[in-house]
């Protein structure tokens, strides 16, 4: 066994390193690659290099305590003094609560517009259907209208014919009436130039009675 060899091993591994931090007041320690996995979290993006975990972890560590003497960087460990891991988890636990409730968010988000739009479609829907079916009775009612404005013009029309008609009869019933009255009139009338002219032919006829009578008389006093 060479001492010398040993030492030398030991310090190479990074034993004597752990040791000497942890007799100065470093009881918890993680490696690179665990404190990597864990606390990544804490990190900004801008921040996380996957391919040098060791970078991460030295940027997450420097931005958020600020005091360099709560923690050593090892060569393989990180070295943390009492109460820091405590800490770290603290800072871990409210940024996972604080990532759950905006995630929450982010979903109830996105429910609720999944559900405003399927809300508002089936508002369009229904509106597209209503409009439809007020379109179908308007033109409905419409037609009715026309139908029944034609039809009151047609019975108009046929009322108007009937009137006309009988008005022409009644008008010719009237002329007819008044003609055979003229006509009458106009017999009576001539009914009586007539008679006057035979009661003055009939007078005419009786003096020439009288006067022929009147001259016999005279003929046989004379024989």
């Amino acid at each position: 066994f060479d001492p010398k060899r040993g030492v030398e091993q030991l310090r190479a591994c990074g034993v004597l390193e752990t040791i000497r931090i942890s007799a100065a007041g470093y009881p918890s320690r993680w490696t690179y690659s665990e404190f990597f996995q864990r606390y990544r979290v804490l990190a900004r993006s801008k921040d996380i290099d996957r391919a040098n975990p060791r970078k991460t972890c030295q940027n997450i560590l420097i931005s958020i305590i600020q005091d360099p003497d709560k923690y050593r960087f090892g060569k393989t460990k990180i070295f943390f003094r009492a109460g820091q891991v405590a800490y770290l988890e603290k800072l871990r636990s409210d940024k996972l609560r604080s990532c759950g409730i905006m995630i929450q968010k982010h979903v109830k988000g996105w429910l609720e517009r999944k559900r405003y739009r399927k809300i508002t479609k089936s508002i369009t829907l229904l509106q597209k259907y209503g409009r439809g079916l007020l379109a179908r009775r308007i033109r409905g009612f419409f037609g009715r209208r026309e139908f029944e404005k034609a039809l009151h013009t047609h019975r108009a029309v046929v009322i108007q014919r009937y009137a006309r008609g009988w008005l022409a009869r009644v008008r010719y019933r009237r002329v007819i009436r008044g003609i055979i009255k003229l006509q009458g009139h106009y017999r009576r009338r001539k009914a009586k130039k007539e008679l006057q002219k035979l009661k003055i032919e009939a007078k005419s006829v009786d003096h020439i009675k009288n006067v022929n009578k009147g001259l016999e008389n005279k003929i046989i006093q004379l024989q």
